[in-house]
């Protein structure tokens, strides 16, 4: 029998499990006492065999453990898979999930990819991004303002633009983490680098709320836009909801707008409209018989498909063609610190205030759940405690005598 080749191994055994799966074996090669002579063999989950040399044998062997075990708890990783560049990595995984968000949402990771996280990961093979890196990255965005900069501005503006903020830093770094989470899936990685990472802490500032003086203060400033900012502080819309409504949506028998749709600006695309932020259809009343009126002149005479407060062209109105009209009417009325989406808040406030449940507000505003909406509302009830005080004073007194 013809010996076998140097590089080849020599007699040696290799068996598949057929209850546990692929498992490892030891053989020797014919270099007998020279060189890495100890080949560690397995087959991976993809069915392909593969080995590993080694000058000992007691390598080879812990080797070979290793990999077994790896394969049976699924944590096994192909070392020339995990060569692989993050960038391709990262477009396939845009790729998935892609048509499973909204426009919006995929605009908004393809903008992080391309601007914050690419520069940075882009030539960078899996292995080769470790957890300390990472961490280094992230304190990065959110303390040198290079990371804002385009790579051509002259770097002596750099006092002029302020770093990352801790929001946009975070969601760079979930973005990172979900491509990484990626490559773990499909066997690329056997650990995710950016697990455990210290992120900037965001700072939630307390929603600013209008009183009812203001809200008609502000509407009496507000001319052909009225109708918009009126309806948007006693209904509790998001602007890309409220934008999104056609005629039909208003139920006057019931006092109910129906909301279905938003419509969002998309990078490249335009005006998008799509479902609402939590993907669902909720119905919210039409809470002052002034807003009812101002409904039923703005759908006076027109067909059912006709966007309820469209843009000049009879499209979806844009935030920017409100926003304009909202800034020169806050100015008239005196109002500081406000924006269009001050209103929904507005809608929340006015409404606990008026003694609705915590439930029945997130109904209103098309919250997840309750702990979102007492999260952002509780702080605007001070009454509340000053009430609690008298009933736990009153109680008090009543126990001692």
């Amino acid at each position: 029998m013809a010996p076998y080749p140097a590089d080849q191994p020599g007699p040696g055994c290799w068996c598949m499990d057929p209850k546990h799966g692929p498992t490892g074996t030891l053989v020797t090669t014919v270099r007998h006492g020279t060189g890495k002579r100890w080949l560690a063999r397995w087959v991976d989950h993809d069915g392909v065999e593969r080995s590993k040399s080694f000058d000992r044998k007691a390598e080879a062997q812990f080797h070979t453990t290793q990999v077994t075990t790896d394969l049976t708890v699924g944590t096994y990783v192909d070392t020339r898979r995990s060569a692989t560049l993050f960038g391709p990595v990262a477009e396939e995984w845009f790729a998935a999930i892609k048509p499973s968000v909204k426009p919006s949402t995929a605009a908004g990771y393809r903008s992080l990819l391309d601007m914050t996280v690419l520069p940075k990961w882009e030539d960078v093979k899996l292995a080769d991004i470790a957890h300390g890196d990472v961490q280094q990255w992230v304190t990065y965005l959110c303390t040198d303002p290079a990371a804002r900069l385009p790579r051509t501005l002259n770097p002596k503006k750099r006092t002029e633009v302020k770093p990352l903020s801790a929001a946009r830093t975070v969601q760079a770094h979930r973005v990172l983490k979900q491509v990484l989470a990626y490559a773990i899936r499909t066997r690329r990685l056997a650990a995710n680098p950016s697990d455990g990472v210290t992120l900037p802490r965001i700072v939630h500032k307390e929603e600013t709320a209008l009183t009812h003086d203001q809200v008609h203060r502000l509407v009496s400033h507000a001319g052909d836009a009225a109708p918009v900012m009126l309806t948007l502080a006693y209904s509790g819309l998001r602007f890309g909801e409220l934008a999104a409504l056609r005629v039909a949506d208003v139920d006057f028998k019931r006092r109910r707008i129906v909301v279905s749709k938003a419509v969002s600006q998309v990078a490249g695309e335009g005006l998008v409209e799509d479902t609402t932020k939590t993907h669902q259809v909720r119905s919210v009343p039409i809470l002052t018989k002034q807003v009812l009126e101002v409904l039923r002149a703005e759908v006076a005479g027109r067909n059912g498909d006709e966007y309820l407060f469209p843009a000049p062209d009879g499209g979806p109105m844009r935030n920017s063609y409100l926003k304009w009209r909202f800034d020169k009417a806050c100015a008239a009325a005196e109002l500081a610190g406000v924006s269009i989406k001050t209103l929904r808040h507005t809608a929340g406030s006015l409404a606990i205030q008026s003694g609705a449940s915590v439930v029945t507000v997130q109904r209103l505003l098309g919250h997840r759940n309750a702990t979102t909406t007492m999260n952002v509302y509780s702080h605007m009830l001070p009454d509340d405690f000053d009430s609690l005080a008298d009933a736990m004073e009153q109680a008090s007194r009543k126990a001692v005598q």
